[in-house]
């Protein structure tokens, strides 16, 4: 008489499979958790990256056209300039870069008018643009031969920007167009 071999898992071995495979689901778990944390950190700190590439790209611009610029205020942390950039079609508009105290946030302003001469009636003539995020140190330096600027932030709870390039002194700027002089040799056509 031949006895019968059983092919099916005793229940030992039943409840070691579930156990293993508890501990592997586990540790699965734990790993996909990690995974979503870091792509979220990494989420974050790309976009932060992002945003702050964007602001030294405009401020960039502004210093780079800037054709006539005053750093002023405690280690130059007021920067005030004439330039060529404008973010809302005004012709050689004034910018100037500072740090709102009671907000501590930075702030571009931009106008038709110098930063000094405005008051609350004239306050068509300029646009605010502020930054969003704290910010703790905003600093401009020039080279003792101004040619290079050096652009230096701090925001809350963030690594400092720091972001140095080459400034060209420019040339004084034209702003009155009206009294440019016409080529020579060019008559103005008569009028009707």
């Amino acid at each position: 008489m031949q006895q019968k071999t059983r092919s099916a898992f005793t229940l030992i071995e039943l409840i070691l499979s579930i156990f293993l495979l508890g501990i592997i689901v586990y540790f699965l778990y734990a790993a996909v958790a990690n995974l979503q944390k870091s792509n979220q950190i990494f989420s974050k700190k790309s976009q932060s990256s992002f945003y702050n590439q964007r602001l030294v790209s405009m401020m960039q611009k502004d210093l780079f056209f800037a054709l006539n610029l005053k750093l002023e205020g405690h280690e130059n942390s007021f920067a005030d300039m004439q330039t060529t950039n404008s973010l809302f079609d005004i012709d050689y508009p004034y910018v100037t870069w500072f740090i709102k105290p009671d907000l501590k946030k930075l702030v571009r302003f931009e106008s038709t008018l110098p930063f000094r001469k405005m008051t609350a009636r004239n306050n068509a003539y300029y646009h605010m643009s502020i930054i969003p995020k704290e910010c703790e140190v905003f600093k401009i330096y020039q080279s003792k031969k101004k040619d290079n600027l050096l652009i230096y932030i701090q925001f809350k709870g963030e690594e400092p920007l720091v972001y140095e390039f080459y400034k060209p002194l420019a040339p004084p700027a034209d702003t009155n167009r009206s009294k440019r002089k016409k080529p020579s040799g060019v008559t103005p056509a008569p009028r009707r």
